[in-house]
């Protein structure tokens, strides 16, 4: 099958590399450089000690007609509009799936309603070193979802123990599921600067933790908040040892996705007429951290 994946970051280079390991993948990078080492070295990945290439084509998204039938999405949240302002470059591909933290981008995905839309979530550790080498620092699962349409070739997609695949019936709660996690974990150790483990080790953070959560569920439409919570607690223990992705943000001095996250929970508290100063703060301290515009 042929597959094609927009967005050289982590886990653009971590589906290239599973994915590629059975298929013809086209990776569509921003930048010509990184297009140019993926296709002449392939993508680097790391595991357990171990390192294993894998052959990839690749070439810049600017201007690029994708010509595969089945396309992960894996920019950043703030770069989907920029991704949707250029329907012309899909015009080939029948199947997309979007793989992006946050719920924000869900209305801007009605620009495909003609083309079979998945949206899912990636729970597997990556970091990228590189331009062209990822560190799998913990296994998790890809779930996939229907927005629009029917999951066509991407139901064909088979995972392995390292690379597990599941399909849900409902998108929603698959987003809303991992949104939570992403308000708690992310935000948090971004602004303290720890690793997800030592909101669980350190009392106070533990409490922090705690706080937040309760004043995000108050706006989401969780099917069980303690299951919520127990979840949130799973995926700290199981990553304690990684950085989150808006920790490794802060950290380099990028942009964070703050405002797909902690931005659409304030947005829905506007919305049910619903406080949330906490939520406020924290987004604010992250916003301030990233020299941003604190608008919510």
């Amino acid at each position: 099958m042929n597959i094609g994946i927009v967005g050289g970051g982590a886990v653009g280079l971590l589906l290239a590399a599973y994915l590629g390991q059975r298929h013809e993948v086209t990776v569509y990078t921003r930048r010509l450089s990184q297009a140019e080492q993926l296709a002449k070295c392939g993508v680097a990945l790391k595991k357990d000690g171990k390192t294993e290439v894998v052959a990839v084509r690749a070439q810049p998204f600017a201007g690029a007609e994708l010509v595969e039938p089945l396309v992960f999405v894996t920019v950043k949240q703030y770069d989907i509009a920029a991704v949707c302002a250029q329907p012309d470059s899909f015009r080939c591909v029948r199947t997309l799936v979007f793989l992006q933290n946050g719920m924000g981008h869900i209305e801007k995905l009605s620009a495909f309603a003609d083309k079979n839309v998945i949206v899912g979530v990636v729970e597997h550790g990556a970091l990228k070193l590189d331009d062209r080498t990822v560190v799998h620092t913990g296994v998790g699962k890809l779930t996939l979802a229907s927005l629009y349409g029917a999951p066509a070739m991407a139901a064909e997609l088979s995972g392995d123990s390292d690379f597990p695949i599941e399909w849900a019936d409902d998108w929603e709660r698959v987003l809303v599921d991992k949104l939570i996690v992403n308000a708690v974990i992310n935000p948090l150790t971004a602004l303290l600067q720890v690793k997800n483990g030592a909101l669980l080790e350190v009392a106070p953070y533990r409490d922090m933790m705690a706080q937040l959560f309760d004043e995000v569920r108050q706006v989401l439409p969780l099917h069980s908040a303690e299951q919520a919570w127990q979840r949130i607690v799973h995926i700290c223990r199981s990553t304690a040892d990684n950085y989150s992705s808006m920790y490794m943000d802060v950290a380099n001095g990028r942009r964070t996705e703050v405002d797909a996250i902690l931005g659409y929970v304030l947005r829905q508290g506007e919305a049910r007429g619903v406080a949330l100063p906490l939520v406020r703060f924290v987004f604010c301290a992250l916003k301030g951290k990233e020299g941003g515009n604190a608008d919510g």
